[in-house]
């Protein structure tokens, strides 16, 4: 069956203007930016630089003037060529001729992207930001009149996203460049001329961010009860009909919501059951105790000291490199242990016995959610089941329940790859806490998933918590899932910088109007 990945999609761009396109994976962003690129088929008319072109063979004309990153983290980038040599290769295979003018410009986007000191060192050992920033510069190098750039900020955090942005921003202002960014990242949207948001094949509305909060600000309410049809998540009420509540400030997240209202797609409820055990408050779950990690001379994780509480959300948020997953892999032991100690449950982790036998309390979910896409759902939940050793017949019975409060029980016989990601995502949840464990590792869990999915998860976190007592340790690029937090670790450069509940960080930053200024200024004032 043939699928439309876009439909009916109009819009227009002038000289200088940066254009974004925001929505999840799976929206039909990167096929937008492929038609524009010419690298893919499409049906339609496409006019850049006063050539019209509608398909790839025609759009060859126009190609020496476009530049295009397509999304993945170092995805154009060869791992054993250094910097100085990938600027070199693209350089040559643009036949651009090195002139004082070419160098100046080479040195200018350098400087900018702070990469001027590291020419020598290989791909591989560059941070998911440095990758990010050099894709870029690779891309600009022929000074492309239209800059198509698919989700360039993906996985990197707040500290290169703005290094990134301000490189675009120059480059639009100094060149009258055409760029086009895809991005998961609603925060971005401040720093486009024009935003389309992308959902399911669609562009629901475009405009600048003003014009987008306007249209939904009658929509948006403190939290509140109704008979009406609404969506309610966290501490706001969706709702196209007047309720006698309080309006509250919109996010452009709101205008998904609200497109989800206009199309009568309320969100299913999803549940988790309470447990019939005692929950306990204040008990320390895991502990790290001056925790470190050395690859050669370079120290990923650096004497950490943390504690995880019964029933709390833990945060542990920080930069590419910082430390995160290293982190996490220590815990799990699928890192080994270079100095410090770890207590899971009162008890200290010496060896791989030690692990085993805590094995049945730990839940954990992966970057790229481990699962196998050549077997269904349900396939994959039985596997998992027994991995853990749970009966058949139990098995069975916890598959249908949480497939059903999770809102995937119609998926069961689908496989992963064909599923959009927040189904994968609560899929992934469900497999993690199959066994009953005490406590949760998610290792950014909610990375292109999107904003309805996010917030759903987030509702499913906290009913973990409230329900099961399920003390939880997530990593995330998202800073404004900070607020759903309790508590908040940063980590900056394997070291740890904050720890705090997030109403104290506010309290230390009352001007702050988001947690991403509080990680920003923490990351600014470091000494590390």
């Amino acid at each position: 069956m043939l699928k439309v990945a876009i439909r009916n999609l109009s819009f227009e761009a002038k000289e200088g203007e940066i254009i974004g396109f925001i929505g999840a994976d799976g929206a039909g962003k990167t096929s937008t930016l492929n038609a524009i690129a010419g690298v893919i088929k499409f049906q339609g008319e496409i006019k850049f630089d006063n050539f019209s072109y509608h398909s790839p063979k025609e759009a060859e004309k126009v190609k020496p003037n476009i530049g295009y990153m397509p999304q993945g983290i170092g995805l154009v980038l060869y791992k054993t060529l250094t910097i100085q040599e990938h600027l070199d290769f693209f350089t040559d295979i643009r036949g651009i001729k090195k002139d004082k003018e070419f160098l100046e410009y080479r040195e200018h986007l350098l400087s900018m992207a702070g990469l001027e000191n590291f020419l020598d060192r290989q791909a591989k050992n560059l941070s998911g930001g440095m990758m990010q920033k050099l894709s870029m510069i690779c891309s600009m190098l022929h000074r492309p009149k239209l800059l198509i750039l698919d989700e360039p900020t993906t996985g990197v955090d707040p500290l290169s996203r703005i290094e990134l942005w301000e490189i675009l921003k120059q480059n639009s202002k100094e060149f009258n460049t055409i760029s086009i960014i895809s991005t998961a990242y609603m925060a971005e949207a401040s720093k486009m001329d024009k935003i389309l948001l992308f959902d399911e094949g669609e562009v629901i509305a475009q405009g600048d961010t003003k014009s987008l909060l306007d249209s939904v600000k009658d929509f948006v309410y403190e939290k509140t009860d109704t008979d009406k049809k609404h969506i309610t998540v966290f501490n706001t009420t969706y709702s196209l009909e007047k309720l006698p509540a309080k309006t509250k400030p919109p996010t452009l997240e709101a205008l998904f919501f609200v497109n989800a209202l206009k199309k009568d797609k309320l969100l299913p409820p999803l549940q988790i059951s309470a447990t019939n055990n005692k929950i306990q408050t204040d008990k320390v779950i895991m502990k790290a105790t001056k925790l470190t990690k050395k690859f050669g001379d370079f120290y990923a994780n650096k004497d950490i000291d943390i504690e995880l509480k019964s029933g709390e959300i833990l945060g542990l948020l920080g930069a590419n490199g910082a430390g995160k997953t290293t982190f996490i892999k220590m815990l799990l032991g699928l890192l080994p242990i270079d100095g410090g100690e770890i207590e899971l449950f009162n008890k200290k982790i010496k060896n791989n016995e030690d692990r085993k036998e805590l094995k049945s309390q730990i839940g954990y979910v992966s970057q790229h959610f481990a699962l196998y896409d050549d077997m269904t759902i349900r396939e994959n939940m039985l596997f998992f089941a027994s991995v853990h050793k749970i009966e058949t017949l139990k098995a069975i019975e916890l598959i249908n329940n949480y497939s059903k409060e999770l809102g995937f029980y119609e998926y069961l016989d689908e496989v992963p790859k064909n599923l959009p990601l927040g189904i994968n995502q609560r899929f992934s949840l469900a497999v993690a806490i199959l066994h009953e464990p005490k406590v949760l590792f998610l290792d950014e869990p909610t990375s292109g998933v999107d904003a309805i999915a996010r917030a759903q998860f987030w509702e499913l976190l906290k009913k973990l918590k409230e329900n099961r007592g399920i003390s939880i340790l997530i990593t995330t690029h998202y800073m404004s899932e900070a607020e759903y937090c309790d508590r908040i670790v940063l980590l900056k450069r394997g070291q740890k910088i904050a720890d705090d509940k997030v109403e104290n960080f506010y309290k230390k930053f009352p001007n702050a109007k988001s947690f991403e200024e509080i990680f920003l200024e923490y990351y600014n004032n470091s000494k590390l």
